[in-house]
């Protein structure tokens, strides 16, 4: 306890002084509620993530970017982007909406393939964070917050593309490292007359980590211990042509394949000897058309995965899933000029979207859901500082229920303080995992997953205030109080089958982790953000960037669940980078304290608080266009879990070569 306010301590001695990891982001523009604006007059509390960011920092996933950001929950089952859940200020990974070009990528299967992101990290050029409620404006699961990622050819679709032909942009990062591990990230981007085409590969694989096999000594397999491999591969392709001044057309397809041992990931059974292969396929687009003060906005996107599921081949089938989603958004938007000097802008939008989901399984059965909403948004700025933005959305989800979701944010700028505050309802329907997994296994093994089709949708209410302030050029620093109220959550808890009414394939007496409504939970927390940077006098420049995050979760239940309380109670951020000429360090680390309720859920002899520290070095020869670097992930070599029992990777080092033109 001492080592953890000491660091605490030096930590906000830190904080009190720096902000956000790009300073200048009031001049960013985002879409905290569809309606594009600059940050500091969104009334949200939303980080982003520039193109530059993306480079520089030493990560290798979307999930690793993630963790630098105070807020945030990030229980990963592996490292390099093979599978992490992530929660927004004690969320759980269902309640957290990822976006990609304005559709959605949550997966009908389940939520923890949200975070398979079909794109190269190479041909990302920004990723926003919304914290806080966001289903009035982008639709269901957006409880605690969005993670919006765009890619570059996406924020270009409608700028001139120049009269010559030829080469934009080639991105190329090879780099490989311990235990077999290669990963390639590849982008080009070409240009003609209006249009823009663009193509990206990635590849990740490892032999992974070697493990002692629980189900060994137990005396359930022959296997003595197992290792952590994985073998991902994403291809994306993306068109776009502007036809005139007033319309343009954007198109994007990919292929995504992942095959992990995903041993321990959903259980901790000793049973447990999975393997998973994840193929899904997918296709978005979105149509523009302005004229003057109007703007209309067609986006559609369908994705077809499937899953096959090897828990144990011995004592039970292979489970397959085909799932397929189909996405339409029609939006139109009108900027009214001020009736009078008060006003700087007014902005309307009206919409409506429609999801339809299916699937085809072996454990699950065949079902289909369809769901939409209909939604308004207004936004207005005044010249003395104020911004205020209000929605509302009637939203009918898959069994024809219908409710009615609001919510407004509020910012008052002022000349180096900006305050801000929001308050809204969400939503969100069991997905099919959580309504049925497993029902059509036979004689289910013990402390496996079971679902329950009489979930009743999740509903919460948050409110936050919170503060951005500029003491002196280039440094920030952000304060933000947050609550959350919920009822009917949805979460696996333990659960003997005597006790289980809906299912006749449990073994009597035995325990299972049964999904159901926990009836009401509460959240609520503390986010310090800050960080700038300065020159010092030989020239070097240094950024620091750090946050602290406090966050409780109380249940009016007295039972363990699953995700609902498995985040860290108190979380430490800290990240610096040294630049000077042609050498760059870049340090990006993560304290954590687990909640005791956290403690319970991970099968396995890990620290209560653990400390994790990743590093990047990087050269880059003056003009060249190449940078070589190192990474080493997890430098101190800690052991430990964050969630069940799928033990997390130790230190592991890479090196690689970066080549722009």
């Amino acid at each position: 306890m001492r080592r953890f306010l000491f660091l605490s301590f030096l930590f906000l001695s830190y904080s009190t002084l720096f902000a956000q990891i790009s300073v200048q982001l009031d001049s960013i523009s985002v879409t905290a509620s569809r309606i594009t604006t600059n940050i500091s007059e969104s009334g949200k509390h939303v980080s982003v993530f520039t193109r530059e960011d993306i480079e520089n920092m030493p990560a290798t996933s979307v999930d690793e970017l993630l963790r630098s950001l105070p807020g945030l929950n990030i229980n990963t089952r592996q490292g390099f982007g093979v599978q992490a859940d992530v929660g927004i200020r004690g969320s759980t990974y269902s309640q957290v909406l990822f976006m990609l070009d304005n559709v959605p990528l949550n997966d009908p299967l389940t939520a923890h393939f949200n975070t398979n992101i079909p794109v190269s990290l190479s041909e990302i050029g920004q990723i926003e964070l919304i914290r806080g409620p966001a289903s009035t404006s982008f639709g269901a699961d957006a409880v605690g917050g969005v993670v919006h990622i765009k890619t570059n050819l996406y924020l270009q679709r409608e700028l001139e593309t120049g009269s010559e032909r030829g080469i934009s942009m080639a991105n190329f990062d090879v780099s490989g490292g311990q235990n077999n591990f290669l990963m390639t990230d590849a982008a080009l981007v070409m240009q003609a007359r209006g249009w823009r085409f663009s193509t990206s590969a990635r590849i990740s694989r490892s032999d992974g980590e070697t493990f002692p096999n629980p189900g060994f000594a137990e005396g359930v397999s022959s296997q003595t211990d197992y290792n952590t491999w994985f073998d991902l591969l994403s291809v994306s392709t993306a068109v776009s042509h502007r036809f005139s001044n007033r319309l343009s057309w954007y198109v994007r397809g990919g292929f995504d394949q992942r095959d992990f041992n995903a041993r321990y990931f959903y259980t901790r059974s000793i049973f447990d000897e999975s393997v998973e292969e994840i193929q899904s396929r997918w296709l978005l687009s979105a149509i523009t058309y302005s004229h003057g003060s109007n703007r209309t906005e067609i986006n559609a996107s369908f994705r077809s995965v499937n899953d096959i599921f090897n828990f144990n081949s011995e004592i039970a089938p292979v489970n397959e899933h085909t799932t397929g989603q189909l996405f339409l958004n029609l939006s139109h938007q009108v900027e009214l000029a001020g009736e009078s000097s008060r006003f700087r802008y007014v902005r309307l939008m009206g919409g409506a979207q429609y999801l339809d989901k299916n699937i085809e399984s072996t454990d699950r059965g065949d079902h289909r859901d369809g769901s939409g909403g209909i939604y308004a948004i207004g936004t207005a700025s005044w010249i003395n500082g104020l911004s205020i933005t209000s929605s509302l959305r009637l939203q009918i989800d898959s069994a024809g229920r219908s409710d009615l979701l609001p919510q407004a944010s509020a910012a008052y700028n002022l000349q180096n303080i900006s305050f801000r505050s929001s308050v809204g309802r969400a939503g969100r329907v069991g997905d099919f995992t959580e309504r049925y997994i497993s029902s059509a296994i036979p004689n289910l093994t013990p402390l496996r997953n079971i679902g329950n089709p009489d979930l009743q949708p999740e509903k919460s209410t948050t409110i936050d205030l919170g503060a951005d302030w500029r003491p002196v050029r280039n440094f920030r620093f952000s304060p933000t109080v947050f609550y959350r109220s919920s009822n009917n959550l949805i979460d696996y808890a333990l659960t003997n089958s005597d006790n289980i009414t809906n299912a006749t394939n449990l073994l009597p007496g035995e325990n299972y982790f049964y999904a159901q409504n926990i009836s009401s939970s509460s959240t609520s927390g503390i986010e310090l953000m800050g960080s700038g940077n300065f020159r010092i006098p030989n020239g070097t420049g240094i950024t620091l960037q750090g946050g602290y995050t406090y966050i409780r979760t109380t249940s009016d239940q007295e039972t363990v669940s699953r995700y609902i309380a498995n985040h860290p109670s108190h979380q430490l951020n800290a990240g610096i980078q040294i630049t000077h000429s042609w050498l760059s360090v870049y340090s990006q680390s993560e304290y954590n304290v687990r909640s005791p309720e956290a403690e319970l859920l991970v099968d396995g002899i890990v620290p209560s608080s653990y400390f994790i520290t990743n590093l990047r070095i990087t050269i880059s020869p003056a003009e060249s266009g190449v940078r070589l670097y190192s990474r080493i992930m997890n430098v101190t070599d800690t052991k430990y879990q964050e969630i069940l029992g799928a033990p997390m990777p130790g230190r592991w080092i890479m090196a690689g070569v970066q080549l722009s033109l």
